[in-house]
């Protein structure tokens, strides 16, 4: 054995200033946060894929069950879906082993989960936050001449730009719970902040070009534009759509809203009623719009083998008093323009593609009315085509989503209400309930003994895959 070497220093009693102490104390904490920070940086440049992956995914579900306990407003149920669609995609892909499209998917809905999290909490930062981008999209300050990209979780404030490039879309949530979904060039100006409380006032966004589509929660809000002002009621649908000059079209999906044109002229909207403003503000007659359609075949999350067919046939419900039908096939669920692979007018309820590389499409339709006034957007399918040996994994056996908030009571009724996969059919004890093609659903429920009793809340997807909800309730009699 060799003998240990004789140490350079020897340790020996010594008396040291404090302000060395501190002077040491310091650089250790510095080299060892250097070291600290060095090697996060490292792990998260240099994280395997799969790794990644599995992280995120976990992350997301931790916020999804978070959600979950605190409960989701109607009016964000469907934010709140479209983050545990993706998830679930995420968790697909990753038992598939596609490692890169799990940990997008996963992230994107990490950071929707974020946003729904801190406006639940009341941690929201801003009038609105946006929640997604696809395409070239840009803010400019208040006050400021430049142009910034925008980012997801960015926050806007009062007197904020946002601008949508003709290959771009983007999705703004705000702080009162109602989402915008912002279409290719446009622009659009963050006016004023919704208020809650004893003096609530709507939040008010300007249009100045383009087309924008609100979904409202608990509160209204308001949409002005140079030739028509639009209030949007609680829990309702609307487009707004602004031509280069200023011609306003407004259409209501769901709920209500009221129209005032800068003549003065109102007009109140119901479901499905439409209204042009000129530029002059003078108003149009209301006119009916159509109903979205009903998509049919191929059902959600088909597999198509390539090797055997590379044709698709895409197949709707017909839509009566629609005079054609607008299809969008894309590579992407925010159906950017760049990502659109087909955009056709079609006079019969099909049509019939030709693949050409695999990969994962969505697809939707809406119907054109008299005077081409069009329905909003079905809610979009997606399939796969792939080619080589199939894969086992890649057959549907998620079970929907099932979102159900906690029950309303009113007396021995309680209203229950919630979001599944559209498409999916759901049950309440037993009874069928009318899902509308965005997934949501409602009932009231009787209960008509005392005590304790469970109501049971059941989706079933085309699959043939179940979810289930049980809600606890009591009926007491005075």
């Amino acid at each position: 054995m060799r003998p240990s070497s004789r140490p350079r220093l020897e340790v020996d009693w010594v008396v040291v200033p404090v302000t060395g102490i501190r002077k040491w104390g310091l650089s250790l904490l510095l080299v060892l946060l250097a070291g600290g920070l060095g090697f996060v940086c490292w792990t998260l440049f240099h994280e395997p894929v799969e790794k990644k992956a599995r992280r995120l995914i976990q992350q997301a579900t931790a916020y999804e069950e978070d959600l979950h306990r605190a409960g989701v407003s109607e009016g964000l149920a469907s934010e709140f879906e479209q983050g545990t669609k993706l998830l679930a995609q995420a968790k697909r892909d990753f038992e598939n082993r596609d490692f890169p499209a799990a940990a997008a998917r996963a992230e994107d809905a990490l950071h929707r989960f974020e946003l729904l999290l801190r406006l639940v909490n009341r941690e929201f930062v801003g009038a609105a936050q946006i929640i997604a981008v696809s395409g070239r999209v840009e803010v400019q300050r208040a006050n400021q001449t430049t142009w910034e990209k925008a980012k997801e979780r960015q926050a806007l404030y009062n007197g904020d730009f946002l601008k949508t490039a003709a290959d771009a879309v983007a999705e703004l949530l705000f702080a009162d719970g109602t989402v915008y979904r912002v279409g290719p060039d446009s622009l659009l100006e963050i006016h004023r902040e919704a208020r809650t409380g004893p003096k609530s006032e709507p939040g008010e966004v300007k249009v100045r070009v383009g087309q924008v589509n609100v979904s409202t929660a608990l509160n209204p809000s308001s949409v002005v534009t140079d030739a028509a002002g639009v209030r949007i009621h609680q829990e309702s649908r609307v487009g707004v759509e602004v031509a280069e000059d200023a011609t306003t079209t407004v259409a209501a999906y769901a709920g209500r809203a009221r129209v005032t044109g800068s003549s003065g002229q109102a007009v109140d909207l119901a479901d499905r009623q439409a209204v042009t403003a000129s530029r002059e503000g003078s108003l149009s007659a209301r006119r009916a719009v159509p109903e979205p359609p009903q998509l049919e075949a191929p059902q959600a999350n088909t597999l198509i083998n390539m090797d055997q067919t590379n044709r698709v046939t895409l197949s709707w419900r017909p839509v009566p008093g629609a005079e054609s039908y607008k299809v969008q096939v894309s590579r992407s669920r925010l159906f950017a323009p760049a990502n659109i692979e087909v955009e056709a007018t079609r006079l019969e309820p099909s049509v019939t593609l030709r693949l050409r590389l695999p990969g994962t499409y969505y697809w939707r339709v809406a119907a054109v009315g008299p005077e081409r006034t069009a329905s909003e957007w079905s809610s979009p399918r997606s399939f796969r085509a792939y080619t080589g040996t199939r894969v086992e994994e890649l057959a549907d056996t998620t079970p929907p989503v099932l979102s159900v908030q906690k029950p309303q009571q009113m007396g021995n009724f309680f209203l229950i209400q919630g979001v599944t996969e559209p498409g999916a059919t759901v049950t309440i004890n037993g009874e069928a309930v009318a899902v509308a093609g965005d997934g949501s659903f409602k009932k009231a429920v009787a209960i008509n003994r005392e005590g304790k009793s469970v109501i049971v809340i059941r989706a079933t997807d085309a699959a043939g895959n179940t979810a289930e909800h049980k809600e606890t309730v009591f009926v007491e009699v005075d």
